[in-house]
This record gives C-alpha cells, sequence and structure tokens, in this order.
C-alpha cells in the first residue's frame, strides 16, 4: 500500500503544479485578449465612421 500512495501523492502534485501553471497561463491569454478586443473596437468604429461618411458622398452625389 505505500507505493500506491507515494504515487498518488507524486500524481497529485504533478496535477496541482499543472494547475498552477495553466492558470498563469489563461491569465495572460485573457489580458492580451482584452487588448485585442480594445483594438477590435477601435477599428469598428473607423469602420462605421467611414461607412457613414460613404454614405453621405453617396446621398449628396445622387441629390446634386
Amino acid at each position: 500500500m505505500g507505493q500506491i500512495e507515494t504515487d498518488i501523492a507524486l500524481v497529485d502534485s504533478k496535477i496541482n503544479a499543472h494547475v498552477d501553471v495553466c492558470e498563469v497561463r489563461y491569465k495572460s491569454i485573457e489580458q492580451e485578449m482584452r487588448g485585442v478586443n480594445a483594438r477590435l473596437k477601435r477599428i469598428e468604429q473607423i469602420l462605421i465612421g467611414v461607412a457613414g461618411a460613404l454614405i453621405m458622398l453617396l446621398i449628396h452625389m445622387v441629390v446634386k
């Protein structure tokens, strides 16, 4: 029974170490995704502005 308990403790410690490493990794991924979301929002706002300007230009051309 002693060997099995030792193996269980070893596996448990390896799993706990893996969980700790994954926690750090996922925190950095989450921070990176926040940055990507901010950039996408900025690009979306620019595209909406450009689309509005194009629509206004086309309306102006049709009215003239």
